[in-house]
């Protein structure tokens, strides 16, 4: 059986094109999904426009890896009670025995080849160093599949592993709910940040951009958010008192060095977003403020599981961070959209006709 797929065809800026494929004879542990949507990334977005720093990805390369779909067929060793769910796919294949697997921190896997540069993780697989779902079939390891809730929809799903890296920002300040928490950067992964902290029932979440981020600002007002704020300026007033965590979401290298001025001691910072820039903090402010600079980076299989039952959960607003939907045969027109800057996430749908 033949189908399409969108594949970036070199690291050459928007060189990319749909080809024809043949569906390949399944391995006894692989399931053949046929997908029904798949959210655009950032990483998705940076091949797609030439970006510097994935030499360690190689071409040509079915892009995607925020996928959605039914089970159609799969190998002798497979679960049959699979046939005919909806999925996801989680996108790292880890190794299963290193430590980091032991603890369940999957999104951290090197197979045990430690690594002084730290790169994306060996684990990270489809749509990186496998071909991902950005195609009508997409042919998964059946470890890799998580059956989905009737009352998520194929939109909101396509969106969750997107969810799930926020979900795992979040995860890293503690008693998250309670605390007063700044969300630097509206994009994609700083809105999720945003959607699961208001539906976990925190009140004291605040987001900061940019002028250009209007109208993703006010998305995230209307998704929940107590204040939005343009200038770091403006969230200093007579009352001001610091916050207990910041989440960046942006990457910006000034972000560190201006967030341990608005941290109240004891406070934490968590950086999501990546630049490969060098920053510098005064380590006097970090000791005396006992400030806490973690990284976060990836998903876990026990994230994604979580994310997915707050999406059958209607106190969580993650259907509003759909800002557009595309047809498959439209996806360079959703690819353009989101480099762009779309208040939230671009979704291609392929459940339609080429």
């Amino acid at each position: 059986m033949e189908y399409q797929a969108l594949v970036k065809c070199s690291s050459k800026k928007k060189d990319i094109q749909f080809k024809t494929y043949t569906v390949p004879k399944l391995k006894n542990y692989e399931c053949l999904l046929k997908v029904n949507a798949i959210g655009i990334c950032g990483s998705d977005l940076h091949m797609y426009d030439g970006h510097d720093g994935y030499d360690w990805v190689y071409y040509p390369l079915i892009l995607g890896h925020e996928v959605t779909g039914k089970v159609i067929d799969m190998g002798a060793d497979v679960d049959q009670s699979l046939l005919n769910r909806r999925v996801v796919i989680n996108p790292y294949k880890s190794c299963g025995v290193c430590d980091f697997c032991k603890r369940g921190e999957t999104n951290c896997c090197d197979f045990n080849d430690y690594k002084f540069i730290k790169t994306p993780t060996e684990a990270l697989r489809y749509g990186f160093r496998e071909a991902g779902g950005m195609a009508e079939y997409m042919v998964v390891d059946s470890k890799n599949i998580i059956t989905i809730d009737d009352a998520v929809s194929d939109e909101v799903a396509a969106i969750s592993e997107a969810l799930a890296v926020s979900y795992t920002a979040v995860l890293k300040i503690h008693e998250y709910k309670k605390k007063s928490i700044l969300v630097i950067g509206p994009g994609p992964i700083g809105l999720g940040v945003a959607a699961i902290l208001v539906g976990e029932g925190n009140k004291d979440t605040h987001m900061l951009g940019v002028p250009q981020d209007e109208n993703r600002l006010r998305l995230a007002k209307d998704i929940g958010v107590q204040a939005t704020f343009t200038s770091s300026k403006d969230l200093i007033h007579k009352e001001f008192s610091g916050y207990d965590a910041i989440i960046d979401c942006s990457g910006h290298p000034s972000i560190p060095n201006e967030a341990i001025c608005l941290l109240n001691r004891g406070g934490q910072l968590v950086l999501v977003g990546i630049n490969a820039a060098e920053f510098s903090v005064p380590m006097d402010q970090i000791v005396r403020g006992e400030i806490m600079i973690k990284g976060s980076y990836g998903i876990t299989q026990a994230n994604y599981e979580a994310v997915l039952q707050m999406a059958a959960n209607t106190n969580y607003p993650f259907h509003q961070l759909i800002a557009q939907t595309v047809p498959f045969s439209e996806s360079l027109q959703g690819f353009e959209s989101a480099l762009n800057k779309v208040s939230g996430k671009v979704v291609i749908d392929l459940k339609g006709e080429m």
